[in-house]
């Protein structure tokens, strides 16, 4: 059975996005290749002819396939990964033109649990920061190589997400180079470590009162609304970087004139979509419905989700349990959808409004079950 080895270039704060001369919407490109040396290279091309395939998402895929087969003859590492057997996980592509590839379809973890069982060698997987997600929250990783580099980029793609579930890892080797970069070598941990001064250093609930106070933190009842756009990924890779930053800025401006047509706050965009707070349940309803409206004549398809709660106001941005609600209703909403939860409903109010029960779930991190509605216009729900 083969081991399925992540292996990444990383900077300091987290990000993995554009290593080499692939287009960052910042510009801030070729970080990796700027910060390595002889070693980094020989460590590189020594990993690659270890192992016996390799394993991409599609973003990174089309990435390589447009650089790597022209470099077959004249360097060490292109001539290795255009022979190596590659496998890219898509839904949607339909044919690839790179030699020794297939396509991956299906459930992630059967079709990737049934190639590591046919594999008698290691599988590499490089940069694909949603495949890799979707394989770490699987339980199918063996090994993480992070090699990081000694920059912060301050922006880009980061290897683990925020919304990504908590996992331990277990440090096996680290090996410092010439120029800085750092290889650091972990497998996972089944269990949280159980350190003696979890114990020793656990707050009181008077220490946690006392902070409180000290903040002073200013806590209003508010309608928090987040949106984003549906396969984001996709559609970036599909217009390439330029295009789609000039999407992105129509995407924006069409965002704020909404919000501000119901009266709204847009306390931040999020690359993809944004988070807005509204002081009625009915207005961020009908901007949510408005905003899907208007940017579908763009091509976007965006889902929402709306929670009515208590939130904490922290200068320019938002904290509480009441924003954290609205997030992880928002990982529940499929393309187009507007959901929302059982507070929004009954406080909403229009005849024109209508909800349909999507039953209660767990939300990951809140306690208790919570209770879904998807809104929309009431003929819309009619179907007239």
């Amino acid at each position: 059975m083969g081991r399925l080895i992540v292996t990444e270039f990383v900077t300091v704060d987290g990000v993995m996005e554009a290593p080499g001369f692939e287009e960052h919407r910042s510009g801030r490109n070729a970080w990796a290749l700027r910060l390595s040396d002889d070693d980094v290279q020989r460590y590189n091309q020594d990993q690659l002819l270890s192992v016996e395939a390799v394993l991409l998402g599609r973003t990174t895929y089309q990435i390589w396939a447009a650089f790597w087969p022209s470099l077959v003859d004249d360097e060490p590492f292109g001539r290795r990964i255009n022979e190596i057997p590659k496998y890219v996980v898509s839904s949607t592509l339909t044919r690839v033109e790179w030699n020794n590839t297939t396509i991956v379809r299906g459930d992630l973890a059967t079709e990737i649990g049934a190639l590591k069982d046919r594999s008698t060698g290691d599988i590499l997987v490089y940069g694909s920061a949603d495949l890799v997600g979707g394989l770490t929250n699987g339980g199918l990783v063996d090994e993480y190589r992070l090699m990081v580099f000694p920059v912060v980029l301050g922006s880009g793609k980061r290897l683990f997400r925020d919304e990504s579930a908590m996992s331990h890892l277990r440090l096996v080797s680290a090996r410092t180079f010439g120029s800085g970069t750092v290889l650091l070598v972990y497998e996972p941990e089944g269990e949280a470590p159980a350190g003696k001064f979890a114990d020793a250093y656990t707050w009181t609930p008077e220490q946690i009162e006392s902070l409180h106070a000290a903040q002073d933190t200013d806590r209003v009842l508010a309608t928090v609304m987040f949106t984003d756009i549906v396969d984001s990924t996709g559609r970036a890779a599909a217009l390439g970087d330029r295009s789609w930053r000039q999407l992105l800025d129509r995407h924006d401006e069409i965002t704020r004139a909404e919000v501000e047509r119901w009266h709204g706050q847009l306390v931040k965009t999020t690359g993809d979509g944004m988070l807005a707070t509204f002081d009625a349940p009915t207005r961020a309803l009908r901007c949510a419905l408005s905003l899907r409206s208007a940017l579908a004549g763009l091509g976007l398809d965006i889902r929402a989700a709306i929670h009515t709660g208590e939130v904490e106001l922290r200068s320019n941005d938002l904290g509480g349990i009441g924003l954290h609600i609205a997030a992880r209703a928002l990982a529940e909403a499929g393309a187009r959808q507007v959901i929302v939860t059982r507070t929004v409903r009954d406080l909403a109010t229009g005849t024109d409004l209508a909800f349909a029960s999507l039953g209660s779930v767990s939300l990951r991190g809140v306690p208790g079950q919570w209770e879904l509605f998807e809104a929309s216009i009431a003929y819309e729900a009619g179907g007239t």
